[in-house]
């Protein structure tokens, strides 16, 4: 993994004022001094030169200072930029007095030049720069002014310390941007853990994990990334990003395949031989790792590059932790919202949930909202002849029957004990009963039990819900509606407000 680039445009400004970034102030001072290095040397080459000499000195430093402020606004190198920078040393110390001049512009456009790209861009800069020097001694006598062969041993025996100053200068630009992506990286991950924080959609936080690895993607040149699945044959391509180009999308396990099962039995990343048409898809990428993805058997994040670096790694393991422990507290927090919401045992709504959709009940052009207060009939027999854990089974029995009757946007609930509630949110008065006596003959049919069968009945009383009544008012008029209809002979439906009567209702014989 190599260190990201920095992307952000300079400024006119910026050029003329030292930046606050480490990497962006040392390019800014190896930059100056080269600058001043070719400012003080041209003062020595221009010693007695004539018209010829004069004009190419002044190509010469015009070319330079031209791909230097280029090369220092873009925030990168190039080629073309290289070359004329060969062309124009050379020809800096073709009008010199001697061409060891140009040493001193050499060295420093060195230094400046190891802070940008990779190492193989500073060694072919070298290799120009030298080839520039020797060709000026080639071509010496050639050029006007020159009579006399040039001095050759100044120059060449202190050529040799270009390739030291390049190697030093490129090992402190590594270091420095080393630091640089490891700040980048570092940042990349607290700002996704604030982004994390108050979400409770999974899919949303895997999506706000994908889209962090593409930003570290972007900040790291020749960095792969992609999500397979391992079905046992083949790993099935889900996701990539970076340098990666006509991926197809399933790929050959058997190269990839004991690196992936080490990395799945230990949970931490393990070096993979990857598939060769993933390799060529990288653009011949040829370090590759196996991240396993916590919680998700048998998926992978496979991560590539010409080096993968021990850091870079583990940052990406930091980045598929976080997200999988955010998941993992989503979870929690849903089950527990649920166990709050819910009975445990019924698995129906529980005394609160029901109280506050009663409570936000209001009538509405369908109908009136209606509230059916269920009591089992003879439910302590069942205890007493079966047990409780036979009771138990009982109610989850009856709070499945009931669920099965009550259709959404209705509400069915436990409310505690053998009593359990529906919420009609419109309906009238006989639509009301006509449910009550529905979920009396679901909760009276027998019900098969480890234990044996038990059989209860229901009795229901159904109340309309006032506009402004508050709930307790309203539930307590369904509970005298159901003590009428256990009075009537349990078994039946009784609504609020009307005379209970043998004949009316749903009478289930027992």
């Amino acid at each position: 993994m190599t260190p990201p680039p920095v992307t952000s445009p300079a400024t006119r400004r910026s050029v003329f004022r030292r930046p606050t970034d480490g990497v962006e102030r040392t390019r800014w001072l190896f930059g100056a001094c080269a600058v001043v290095s070719l400012v003080l040397t041209t003062g020595g080459a221009v010693a007695g030169a004539g018209t010829w000499r004069l004009l190419a000195i002044a190509v010469a430093v015009a070319a330079l200072l031209g791909s230097w402020l280029h090369r220092y606004t873009a925030r990168r190198g190039s080629f073309a930029l290289d070359l004329l920078d060969a062309v124009a040393i050379c020809l800096f110390a073709l009008a010199s007095p001697v061409p060891a001049v140009a040493l001193g512009v050499t060295f420093s456009a060195l230094w400046f030049r190891a802070v940008y790209g990779r190492d193989r861009d500073t060694w072919a800069y070298t290799t120009a720069q030298c080839a520039g020097l020797v060709a000026a001694l080639a071509l010496w006598e050639v050029f006007p002014g020159h009579t006399a062969p040039a001095p050759a041993a100044p120059l060449l025996g202190a050529l040799p310390i270009a390739p030291l100053l390049a190697v030093v200068a490129r090992h402190l630009a590594r270091v420095l941007q080393e630091h640089q992506a490891a700040q980048a990286w570092d940042a990349t991950l607290s700002r996704l853990t604030t982004q994390l924080l108050g979400v409770t959609d999974v899919e949303q936080i895997r999506e706000r994990g994908w889209e962090a690895a593409e930003h570290i993607c972007r900040i790291t040149p020749g960095l792969s990334v992609v999500i397979v699945e391992d079905d046992g044959e083949r790993l099935l391509v889900q996701r990539s990003v970076g340098p990666v180009h006509q991926l197809p999308g399933t790929l050959d396990r058997t190269p990839s395949a004991v690196g992936v099962a080490a990395a799945a039995g230990s949970q931490e990343p393990r070096d993979v031989t990857a598939p060769p048409e993933l390799v060529a898809a990288a653009g011949g990428a040829s370090c590759w790792a196996a991240i396993p993805l916590p919680d998700e058997p048998g998926r992978n994040l496979l991560l590539g590059g010409s080096v993968l670096h021990p850091a870079g790694v583990a940052l990406f393991q930091q980045l598929v932790n976080q997200a999988a422990l955010a998941v993992r507290a989503t979870s929690a927090h849903r089950e527990l919202e649920v166990q709050a919401r819910t009975d445990a045992l019924t698995g129906l709504a529980n005394r609160g949930t029901f109280s506050a959709a009663l409570a936000a009940a209001t009538p509405s052009a369908a109908g009136d909202p209606w509230l059916l207060f269920v009591d089992l009939d003879d439910f302590k027999l069942v205890n007493d002849r079966l047990g409780h854990a036979a009771g138990d089974d009982l109610l989850r029995a009856v709070g499945a029957r009931l669920a099965g009757v009550v259709r959404a946007p209705d509400l069915c609930a436990r409310l505690g004990g053998d009593e359990f509630a529906v919420l009609v949110h419109a309906a009238d008065a006989a639509e009301a009963e006509t449910l009550g006596r529905r979920l009396v003959e679901a909760v009276s049919a027998p019900v098969p039990l480890a234990a044996g069968t038990a059989r209860v009945g229901a009795s229901i009383g159904a109340a309309r819900v006032l506009p402004g009544a508050s709930w307790t008012s309203t539930l307590q008029q369904a509970d005298l509606a159901m003590y009428a209809a256990k009075a009537a002979g349990k078994n039946r439906v009784h609504v609020s407000g009307a005379a209970p009567q043998l004949t009316s209702g749903a009478l289930i014989p027992s």
